[in-house]
């Protein structure tokens, strides 16, 4: 399901966001300033809590919404830029560098993008912001860093620890002079204490847990760690145990700032209190890039030292311990470690040597899962198998770094992008597959299966990126190395990919020759991959006017599917047929089978496969003489193109709806035309995929305030906040603006109404119920 960013990409909060208030109001009017405000601060100190509350905040004040890219387990630069547009859901076919497509698709944009953790590539951050804010005026950047960017116009907005009681002495103690309602920081660790123990804590208690905050600097980090070690200790307990766990600590630097040694004495403490099994594990699933599952962490996790069936057990107890964090993704349990105890687990695993060992594992279980993946792709799992990729995909690319960064291990590199194509061929992301493609193979020359499908793979990319020069030649030399590897299936499959390739270039006729010429190769005919084959030829019929041989082809294909479960594919076959329908004028089943392959492609998230689809709906609306809503959709379709990122139309999309549009400016008049492709436009990605099945929701009508009220959407909504009394940078803040541009809505507010203070908009705004 495609979503409007900010409706479900920011982090879930599993717990209470407890205090900061006021930091909160301050970087939210600091945003209505400046362009990229960096929060830093300690690890632990609770920068993304407060980004992601920040944003969740500001959601509604940015037209296109808040993206939130997590680069907590990116380390290479290279992988920045790919992160981001995995993020935004671009799909550019281009073969473009990355950074020029990210900042094209944000141009027109009103969003908040905030990009999390980026000290580990604290450069690369710097050039893409600079980039992004030059060509995206109306972008702003929330980023979450230890260390200050040095972009263009940053303000740099240091989170302090949470306030914390000072030093109390034993009778203050006594008397539990500190209580939450004074200091956020004692109200998270009774918070965080009563969820995991379920003890509150008595008045006898505030002044050792104000001891014990004060001791860890306020940081919640290392707060919530020592509330969770309230099921076996006394706050009283905890400020002696911590004092000793401080004093003891030899290994600590002793030149780092305070709160640095602080954090980690208190992670110390926690990893002490650990079991052994608890600790390996903390230490081993420091490798996962993100997320993980219980699969993948018994697979890379266990050993002689952790059996399989332990790795449960100790999941569920650093879950219990705040160590990892349980979510659901997709409707299965994914866990992760915050960045901070990653990187203590990752240290405890070099101290003890075991970080290549373990690390390799980490590779070695991913390719064997992709490459099981890639088997079951022609089956009913498909969808299931998309997902799956997409959702693993950060360990995915870690795994496909040590490949190619390491020497010897060249040739794992080549299975794993083999493995990868579904990922491929489905995910969108065709400049960062190009360059994963091109390195495997620069790295292994070796002339081997895994070779040809690489091959095959890049080919196809190129293909996709218009880039048909590339696509000619890789593919030549796909085919030429399976004859000389005497595998006829995978000469088949560089076969097909020739037939993608004409298609693409507009050689229907060549395009069928070539999928004729797959299918009478024996070893291939048979199997499930046909399906592709088959849905070329659907195409091409389809493009050449042929109508009944479309149809063939497409039940052919729908044979081929019902065989094997996938669906894919079939959507492309049934696209062939439709293109046929189209050209015989069967309108009505033109609207109806193109919205059978849209809700594949939007089961998918394939972008590419919508655009056309869309084309022929709308222009079968057009013919229709429904000029009214095909204006709409020609709005709708340019939303999914711009949200998606999509640059580029082929040519003979591009030609069929130019003619038509003439159609209904003619019928319509200029500026109706014009207003309906604007509702088109407005629309979010789920309303123009919802509008274009057919499924919208009919439209509400006009509340009689807004049919009356002489002001604009955004001129109410500035008047009911000057009913809450707010000031005029206050409402800058709440809503993202700058001070006078608040002003200049208030004066057109004031002109309109013919008022002339601010307690007569109050009394209106009163009045209007806002």
């Amino acid at each position: 399901m495609v979503t409007r960013w900010g409706d479900a990409d920011l982090p879930v909060e599993l717990t209470s966001f407890v205090g900061r208030r006021q930091e909160v109001g301050a970087v939210k009017r600091v945003l209505s300033e400046a362009r990229v405000v960096t929060l830093t601060g300690v690890g632990g100190v609770g920068k993304t809590r407060l980004a992601v509350r920040v944003a969740g905040e500001l959601r509604r004040a940015f037209a296109d919404g808040v993206c939130f890219v997590d680069l907590s387990s990116v380390l290479d630069p290279a992988a920045l830029e790919s992160s981001v547009a995995e993020s935004l859901r671009i799909c550019d076919q281009s073969a473009r560098g990355t950074s020029e497509i990210i900042a094209e698709f944000l141009r027109e944009r009103q969003m908040l993008l905030v990009l999390d953790n980026c000290e580990q590539i604290a450069d690369a951050c710097g050039v893409l912001i600079n980039a992004v804010i030059r060509e995206a005026p109306r972008v702003r950047v929330l980023a979450t860093s230890r260390e200050r960017l040095w972009v263009t116009g940053e303000y740099v907005w240091r989170v302090p620890s949470l306030p914390v009681p000072r030093a109390v002495d034993a009778s203050e103690s006594e008397r539990g002079s500190s209580t939450p309602a004074e200091y956020p920081a004692l109200a998270l660790f009774a918070e965080r204490a009563a969820a995991v123990s379920g003890v509150s804590v008595v008045r006898e208690d505030w002044g050792d847990v104000a001891r014990l905050c004060h001791r860890l600097d306020g940081l919640p980090l290392a707060i919530e760690l020592a509330a969770v070690q309230t099921r076996m200790f006394s706050p009283g307990q905890l400020v002696r145990r911590f004092d000793d766990r401080l004093g003891s600590i030899g290994t600590l630097d002793r030149a780092a700032p305070a709160r640095h040694r602080t954090l980690e004495a208190a992670i110390d403490w926690s990893y002490e209190l650990c079991s052994p099994q608890e600790r390996l594990l903390w230490a081993r699933a420091s490798v996962f890039a993100g997320r993980f599952g219980l699969e993948a962490a018994e697979g890379v996790c266990s050993g002689e030292d952790l059996p399989r069936e332990q790795v449960l057990e100790g999941i569920v107890g650093l879950v219990d311990k705040s160590v990892l964090v349980h979510e659901e993704q997709q409707g299965e349990g994914q866990y992760r470690l915050l960045e901070t105890l990653a990187q203590y687990g990752r240290d405890r695993l070099r101290q003890a040597g075991a970080e290549e060992q373990l690390v390799r594992r980490h590779r070695d279980w991913f390719v064997q899962w992709a490459e099981e993946l890639a088997t079951r792709w022609f089956s009913a799992e498909q969808l299931s198998c998309s997902q799956r990729l997409h959702r693993e995909y950060p360990n995915l690319r870690a795994a496909m770094e040590y490949c190619l960064s390491t020497p010897g291990e060249e040739q794992m590199g080549l299975r794993f992008n083999a493995a990868l194509i579904p990922y491929w061929h489905t995910g969108g992301q065709l400049t960062e597959a190009r360059r994963w493609l091109e390195r495997a193979l620069a790295a292994d020359e070796e002339p081997t299966p895994a070779r040809v499908m690489s091959l095959r793979n890049l080919g196809k990319i190129c293909t996709g990126q218009y880039d048909f020069a590339a696509a000619e030649a890789v593919l030549r030399e796909c085919g030429t190395l399976a004859r000389q590897l005497q595998d006829p299936f995978m000469e088949a499959c560089a076969i097909t990919s020739e037939a993608g390739l004409a298609l693409v270039r507009g050689d229907y006729a060549a395009g069928l020759a070539h999928a004729e010429n797959a299918l009478t190769i024996p070893e291939y005919a048979g199997r499930p991959e046909r399906v592709e084959t088959v849905s070329y030829m659907a195409v091409a019929h389809g493009m050449l006017g042929d109508y009944e041989a479309a149809l063939r082809d497409y039940e052919a294909a729908q044979r081929c599917s019902a065989e094997s479960g996938e669906r894919y594919h079939l959507s492309w076959a049934l696209q062939g047929q439709i293109c046929a329908e189209f050209g015989v004028g069967a309108n009505t089943a033109v609207i109806e089978h193109s919205r059978e392959a849209m809700r594949i492609w939007r089961e998918f998230n394939d972008a590419v496969g919508l655009s056309p689809a869309m084309t022929l709906v709308l222009c079968s609306t057009a013919a229709m003489g429904d000029f009214a809503r095909s204006a709409v959709l020609v709005g709708a379709r340019e939303r999914i193109r711009r949200a998606f990122g999509l640059s580029f139309a082929h040519k003979d999309e591009s030609a069929v709806i130019e003619a038509f549009v003439s159609q209904m400016r003619e019928a319509l008049g200029e500026a109706p035309y014009e207003a309906a492709v604007a509702r088109g436009l407005s629309f979010d990605l789920d309303a123009a995929l919802d509008y274009a099945l057919g499924t919208e929701a009919p439209p509400e009508p006009a509340t009689a305030q807004e049919e009356s009220s002489p002001l604009t959407a955004r001129e109410r909504q500035v008047a009911a906040l000057v009913a809450q009394g707010m000031s005029n940078k206050q409402i800058a803040a709440e809503l993202v603006l700058s001070p006078r541009t608040v002003e200049g809505h208030v004066e057109h507010i004031l002109t309109k109404l013919g008022f002339t203070s601010r307690a007569n908009i109050a009394a209106w705004a009163a009045q209007q119920g806002n």
